[in-house]
């Protein structure tokens, strides 16, 4: 734990679990974290610190201003860039766990924002433990595409979803099984009908790393661009975050299991 003392606020009841979503919060736990342990201090109330004509995005940022973390089950691009401006780190990576439990993970994991020179040099990650995952492609017409690498390049549908809220079908094909070193995936967006220009149809490449939090840590240390801090995926718990590389494509950082790490090596 660090020698210094560190306010975070949390979205979840006490004795309970990270569990409130950044919008939807009435209040907000205060934790004070340091040498000493980690103690409840306060209890913030949203609607008691709100103001005439301020949004309520803007209350809740004011109102943990004293704050270096947020740690909720859910929030967006847009409150979380403006915690963010705010000096707060606000992050879903510990949806649903105990809120000790989520506090020491957070502190143990040294988050981006914690990072100092004062705190020592940041520690390389080990590249050996790393692998490419996948390379994903936009498709206009999924039967199509399917057809084209399975009959005619020989590969094999891995894994297939049908996303009806997001309304897109995402499919993995590869040599082998969904353990190859590299499989690619399509995904066909249902609203879509026009055809894709050979630029916007490139989505990302995917990378397994081991240590995310550190590895996300050094990255912004050099000022890569991190349009998704890491955090866990919507449909499960893989941690995930996104960077770009220096002309602007997607690299998708996953956290990879350690049995996943281990049948890489």
């Amino acid at each position: 734990m660090s020698e210094e003392t560190i306010r975070i606020a949390v979205g979840g009841t006490e004795g309970g679990t990270v569990d409130q979503h950044f919008g939807q919060a009435a209040e907000f736990l205060i934790f004070d974290a340091g040498p000493a342990g980690i103690h409840l201090v306060d209890r913030r109330d949203v609607e008691a610190h709100s103001r005439d004509g301020e949004d309520r995005r803007q209350t809740i940022v004011r109102m943990l201003g004293d704050c270096r973390a947020l740690l909720v089950a859910r929030i967006g691009a847009t409150p979380k860039d403006m915690m963010a401006a705010a000096g707060i780190e606000a992050t879903d990576a510990f949806v649903d766990q105990p809120i000790e439990q989520a506090l020491a993970a957070y502190l143990g994991a040294g988050a981006a924002s914690a990072g100092t020179e004062e705190e020592g040099p940041l520690t390389p990650p080990d590249f050996g433990r790393f692998r490419l995952l996948h390379a994903m492609l936009r498709v206009s017409d999924m039967d199509r595409s399917l057809d084209f690498y399975t009959r005619l390049l020989g590969m094999r549908v891995l894994e297939r979803r049908e996303h009806k809220k997001n309304q897109f079908t995402q499919v993995y094909l590869g040599y082998g099984d969904a353990a190859a070193p590299m499989v690619l995936e399509l995904v066909f967006n249902w609203m879509r009908d026009d055809p894709y220009d050979k630029g916007d149809a490139f989505g990302h490449i995917a990378v397994g790393v081991s240590g995310i939090g550190g590895l996300c840590r050094i990255l912004a240390a050099e000022g890569v661009v991190m349009p998704r801090p890491p955090r866990s995926q919507r449909h499960g718990e893989t941690v995930v975050a996104f960077v770009e590389d220096p002309d602007g494509y997607r690299i998708e950082l996953v956290e990879l299991a350690e049995g996943a790490v281990a049948a890489a090596e």
